[in-house]
């Protein structure tokens, strides 16, 4: 966890549970009989552990970060469950999207408390961002949340970073390493590798400009979420690392499971250096798979 540890929860939340989300109907068809879905685990105590309990354990004013796979229809409807059970529990402060940015909040602002209305073309909403994954999500939160805010940085400010550099720069050498090799595995080996430090700097400002927007729409009395990708919300490598010290974060990644049953299997390792304590994430939750594709297959 960010920073302040929330200690809190070992006392409060950790009544240890093996209880998978028993209401969830699992739309993606691999690994259902895998004994962890459903469930969701600690990494700090390595144990299972309940997520009601969790939500209502969370201490006001921080945020909860919620990293999904993007094309994963259980990721996407367990963020609904989670708005839907903090919105139950009256504590459900603002909601971010690295899927809006910034240039639509405007828009987003007007379709406040009518969210069952709202329509893609009315938030100028990318394709980008498949319409129906999200819907859902930013339908409710329009009409339950304190504010809904498009957190991504705008095209036009994502090339000015890859041409001048993120804003606050860099975090650390062993960070960039990391992260320029992350890049280049990612898009399949076929970029250049002198075009690295770019696309770096482009995820960099798009974290900086996240953790600014959450910063200032942080409401102090409720739980505030976080939807975006899972690389964004790791402990040591994505948002949390430019949120300020006094604002605190938890990272909750939703993880489609392999037929590995070891929950230790799934966590990523911080990368090499990193020099806070703590994990990349501090809770797995965990679904069912999609049918595995080879995206790099076309470039062999």
């Amino acid at each position: 966890m960010h920073r302040l540890g929330h200690r809190l929860l070992l006392g409060l939340a950790l009544l240890f549970s093996t209880a998978a989300l028993a209401d969830t109907r699992w739309l993606a068809p691999e690994q259902v009989n895998n004994p962890l879905v459903g469930k969701l685990w600690h990494s700090e105590p390595r144990a299972f552990i309940d997520l009601d309990n969790l939500l209502s354990s969370l201490p006001v004013g921080s945020w909860l970060l919620l990293g999904e796979q993007h094309d994963h229809p259980d990721h996407h409807q367990l963020q609904l469950q989670i708005l839907t059970r903090l919105a139950q529990q009256n504590r459900l402060g603002s909601v971010a999207f690295e899927m809006a940015n910034s240039d639509q909040q405007a828009q987003i602002d007007e379709w406040s408390g009518r969210g069952d209305s709202v329509t893609a073309e009315a938030l100028d909403w990318s394709a980008g961002w498949p319409w129906e994954r999200y819907a859902p999500q930013l339908q409710f939160a329009l009409n339950q949340a304190k504010q809904v805010v498009a957190a991504d940085l705008p095209r036009a400010a994502q090339m000015q970073a890859y041409q001048l550099g993120a804003p606050e720069g860099y975090l650390d050498t062993a960070h960039t390493r990391y992260m320029m090799e992350l890049i280049y595995t990612s898009h399949c080996a076929q970029l250049p590798r002198t075009s690295l430090i770019q696309m770096l700097q482009v995820q960099l400002a798009r974290d900086q400009q996240m953790a600014r927007r959450m910063q200032a729409t942080t409401q102090v009395d409720k739980i505030n979420v976080l939807i975006a990708g899972a690389q964004h919300t790791r402990n040591d490598t994505g948002v949390a690392r430019w949120l300020p010290e006094t604002l605190s974060s938890t990272s909750l990644i939703m993880v489609a499971l392999s037929e590995q049953t070891d929950p230790t299997y799934y966590l990523e390792e911080t990368y090499p250096d990193y020099a806070a304590e703590g994990q990349s994430a501090d809770l797995l939750l965990f679904t069912p798979a999609m049918p595995e594709q080879d995206h790099c297959a076309a470039f062999q």
